[in-house]
């Protein structure tokens, strides 16, 4: 019981920059031109590099962005990735350093990412945009932290909407190093596992 509302408290300090700070840092926009998103920086720059540090975690931001608004559609999906955040992260107790496989005292980056999807059928359809990879700049390619990312189901029963954030631990890279990031997520698919739409490619550009 103990684990599991340690592990509730750090998803929350993960995720909750991204839900409810204003933008701080760096301006984020995409390259892609399906985003609308507005990328004007906040007046009120006062988070900038704010420090947070509880249970056993130090997050400071780097870049945040709360309306990329990047949508697409792929099959009978629409999707959307809404919102991102690149962190720097230290575990500062030997339970959170094993808990994450990461060193004590030692910084990675940790990015941060809000993401939707909508099926428009009457049928039950598959899109996982959970398990989505992240590839970046420093030639990282990594899988969403289980144990910080919100759970997004993949299975959707007709026309539901799934959405949750999604995080990822960069151990080999510096956030300030992270200019460019690209989503890969694959095709939706029926209930038969065959493969109704093509696999998507996000891409988020920081500058």
């Amino acid at each position: 019981m103990k684990k599991k509302i340690v592990v509730m408290l750090m998803a929350g300090l993960m995720l909750m920059s991204v839900a409810s700070c204003g933008d701080n840092g760096k301006e984020v926009k995409s390259k892609k031109e399906i985003s609308a998103g507005d990328t004007k920086k906040d007046k009120d720059d006062s988070t900038t590099g704010k420090i947070v540090e509880e249970n056993g975690l130090r997050k400071e931001p780097i870049a945040t962005n709360k309306k990329l608004n990047l949508t697409g559609e792929t099959g009978t999906f629409k999707y959307a990735i809404e919102a991102v955040q690149v962190s720097k992260l230290t575990a500062t107790t030997d339970e959170m350093a094993e808990l994450l496989g990461i060193e004590k005292d030692k910084e990675v980056a940790v990015v941060a990412i809000d993401a939707s999807a909508e099926n428009t059928s009457a049928e039950t359809m598959s899109f996982y945009i959970g398990q989505a990879k992240l590839t970046t700049n420093t030639k990282e390619q990594v899988d969403a932290d289980v144990i910080l990312s919100e759970y997004i189901d993949g299975e959707f029963l007709g026309a539901v909407k799934h959405s949750g954030s999604l995080v990822y631990i960069l151990k080999q890279s510096k956030a300030e190093d992270i200019t460019n990031m690209t989503l890969h997520i694959d095709g939706p698919s029926n209930e038969n596992f065959e493969t109704v739409g093509e696999d998507v490619t996000v891409d988020i550009a920081l500058k």
